[in-house]
């Protein structure tokens, strides 16, 4: 059994780096001992470790301890320091980590980055205040161990330490997680030589710098001169550039120092000379690594506003489009609407004439011909109007699965021979609430579109499956969607064309081979189930369309069915004689259906609109067995109002609602289900009929 102090998962990769550093910094530290009595000159572990303590999970706290103890006792060991001394000191550097970590996870937001001036000045301020406490008792074991002063004990410490703070955590926080690179874009050779070079002038300047020694005449060389390379590794290499040049000047520095014995920076002593320059050097680490900070704080600040500059372009592009596509979307709807009422006038008068007894055969053949043509037209009209958003929707809980399987045999159809045609579903439910109808058009288009760009044959395959967008995205927010994916061994998109990819009427074909409205329409059948179509393509090597749409919470029915929408139905018991009222504004359609139905047998009372009804009805309402009405009329009354107001004064009362496209339309107001209570423009008289006789049985039964 594991035991509760080790974490659940170790981060072995980090810790052992941490203490192969630790332990090389805490011998190379000892070796310099004798410059600061007791006390070490530089304690690079004590950074290393904090730099752990705030990287690594706070479940890894204990391991980092008592690894941080097991380098510091073995280190002393080997140097041969006394137990006892080297144990108090360690106490101390213990509570001291401990204290700097307490104060940053209370005022900087973890993991530290050091990417903002502000969190490197906390982490400069709070190990000042964690050192500066703890060198109080570290001063008093050197006193009663060795017989220090109690104030320059203390001063060693704290110098000490806040070497390590100022550059060894910082250097440390930043190789785990690295800033974004400096010299990316920038040729290896060229960086690399620009490196050596700043090294070098650091190795020249530090040692005439340190020594003061004469450059040119009575030009002495001074220690800030070493603030110049420092400034140029600083803007050209970063941060790490920075801390890096730092501690090679503090590397010079001391080795100059024990090869010598003293320095011109200042001190009486060896150890005042190593004090003089432990702060020189913390002056340049803090003033090299603000510096740096700040700088790469203005670089993300601009990468994140040329970002936001790219999203804000995209969104005004994808406005434009939105605008476009509305305004595209507003025409087609107003064009289908009076499209449709004369496609339904002609396709109901071509049905009167087939009635007619003495017509010849070719003018017969003629009438089918025409008929083929008006529903080609029809259709054609249909696809603007989904495009437009403009055709009601009529959503059910479905299994997409159930609804690809039982639509492959009409896609085997349309797909020759010369064409490999796969489907492969997800294994488990997947569960929308969709129009059937309406995404199998879309499915049917996406098929198409496959066949047409491989003409001389290939591979079309269909694939179902389950994804989940953890987060939002410019198209689609987070959550579970069903993604329905049509492939192609094609020729592929144009990079130049996919931006018009959902554009109605754009088109690669030729001329009579596509009406550029096959796409369109899938894309405003998508967009209208909440959901998007994304195109990936490659010339010569294909094209994947993906339909994303929402999965549905709600469970899918038992007897869960595809309903494809196509408003036939196959009623044809007789029902008893029955009046019926018709409210259609276009004066020839309302003469042709009033014919179909009177033939039938029905009284039909017929009216030019909303407001000719309501003033109608007091007097002749009451023999009314049920009325069919357009959605769309003028006079301010429309249809759903009409039956807003009829069904108030005679609740129950059968309704049937016929239009060629309803920009007013609300699902939640009314319920309208092609095939039972809605004809979609142009109906045949079978299709109105067979609504009319189900509407009036159901009444009745």
């Amino acid at each position: 059994m594991r035991a509760r102090w080790l974490p659940a998962v170790f981060d072995s990769r980090r810790l052992a780096g941490f203490a192969v550093a630790t332990f090389v910094a805490h011998v190379l530290s000892l070796l310099f001992i004798r410059f600061g009595g007791p006390l070490a000159p530089a304690w690079p572990p004590v950074g290393i470790a904090l730099a752990a303590l705030l990287t690594l999970p706070r479940d890894h706290r204990f391991v980092i301890l008592a690894g941080y103890v097991g380098i510091d006792t073995v280190s002393n060991l080997l140097q041969g320091y006394a137990a006892p001394t080297a144990s108090a000191y360690l106490v101390v550097s213990l509570c001291e980590m401990l204290t700097a970590e307490a104060v940053l996870r209370r005022s900087v937001e973890l993991p530290l980055r050091m990417s903002r001036v502000r969190e490197v000045l906390m982490v400069l301020a709070s190990t000042a205040l964690a050192s500066a406490l703890a060198s109080i008792p570290a001063a008093f074991i050197a006193n009663i161990s060795h017989g220090e002063p109690l104030l320059s004990s203390a001063a060693v410490w704290w110098i000490g330490d806040m070497i390590a703070y100022a550059v060894f955590t910082p250097l440390t926080l930043l190789m785990v997680s690295p800033p974004p690179s400096p010299v990316q874009g920038r040729r290896r050779w060229s960086w690399m030589a620009e490196a050596a070079l700043i090294a070098g002038i650091v190795l020249v300047v530090g040692e005439f710098a340190f020594h003061e020694r004469k450059i040119i005449g009575p030009i002495d060389a001074k220690a800030y001169m070493l603030m110049v390379p420092m400034l140029w590794a600083t803007l050209r290499f970063g941060q790490i550039g920075a801390l890096v040049v730092i501690i090679e000047a503090a590397v010079i520095g001391v080795t100059l120092l024990v090869i010598e014995g003293a320095l011109v920076l200042g001190g009486v002593s060896i150890e005042g000379a190593l004090m003089v320059l432990q702060t020189f050097i913390i002056v340049l680490a803090f003033s090299s690594l603000v510096l740096a900070t700040a700088l790469r704080e203005q670089q993300d600040t601009a990468r994140h506003n040329a970002r936001m500059i790219d999203a804000l372009q995209a969104s005004e592009q994808r406005l434009r489009q939105s605008q476009k596509m509305e305004a595209i979307g507003q025409l087609a709807g107003g064009v289908a609407h009076d499209f449709n009422n004369v496609l339904a006038a002609i396709l109901m008068q071509l049905e009167e004439l087939r009635l007619v007894r003495d017509v010849p055969r070719m003018a017969r053949e003629l009438i089918v011909d025409v008929e083929t043509s008006v529903q080609r037209a029809a259709r054609l009209t249909r696809q603007l109007l989904v495009f437009s958003r403009q055709q009601a929707m009529q959503p059910q809980v479905l299994d997409l699965n159930t609804l690809v399987r039982s639509h492959v045999r009409l896609l085997r159809r349309v797909v020759p021979s010369t064409h490999a045609l796969t489907v492969a579903c997800h294994p488990g439910v997947l569960v929308v609430s969709a129009d059937g109808g309406m995404i199998e058009q879309v499915l049917l288009n996406l098929v198409l579109n496959a066949r047409d760009a491989q003409p001389g044959g290939g591979n079309i395959s269909i694939v179902t499956a389950a994804r989940t967008l953890s987060a939002n995205e410019a198209d689609l927010p987070a959550g579970g969607y069903a993604v329905l994916t049509v492939r192609d061994t094609g020729s592929g998109i144009d990079p130049a064309h996919l931006p018009r990819l959902f554009e109605p009427f754009f088109t690669t074909k030729a001329p009579g081979q596509g009406t550029g409205l096959g796409l369109a329409t899938a894309y405003g059948i998508v967009q209208q189930h909440g959901g998007t179509v994304r195109v990936t393509s490659h010339v010569g090597r294909g094209t994947s369309m993906e339909v994303w749409l929402p999965l549905s919470p709600e469970p899918l029915p038992p007897d869960a069915v595809v309903d494809s929408g196509n408003g036939v139905g196959d009623e044809a018991r007789p029902v008893a004689a029955t009046t019926i009222l018709i409210v259609e504004d276009e004066e020839t359609v309302r003469r042709l259906l009033q014919r179909v139905l009177e033939r039938e047998g029905f009284v039909v009372h017929a009216l030019g609109s909303g407001q000719e009804a309501l003033d109608w009805w007091p007097s002749g309402g009451r023999e009314v067995d049920l009325v069919i009405t357009d959605l769309v009329m003028p006079g301010g009354v429309g249809g759903a109002a009409l039956a807003r107001e009829l069904r108030r004064l005679r609740p129950g009362l059968p309704i049937v609602y016929t239009s060629g496209y309803d920009p007013e339309y609300n699902p939640d107001e009314i319920t309208m289900v092609p095939g039972e209570n809605f004809i979609p423009k142009p109906a045949t008289s079978e299709q109105i009929l067979a609504v009319v006789r189900r509407q009036l049985l159901a009444r009745v039964t």
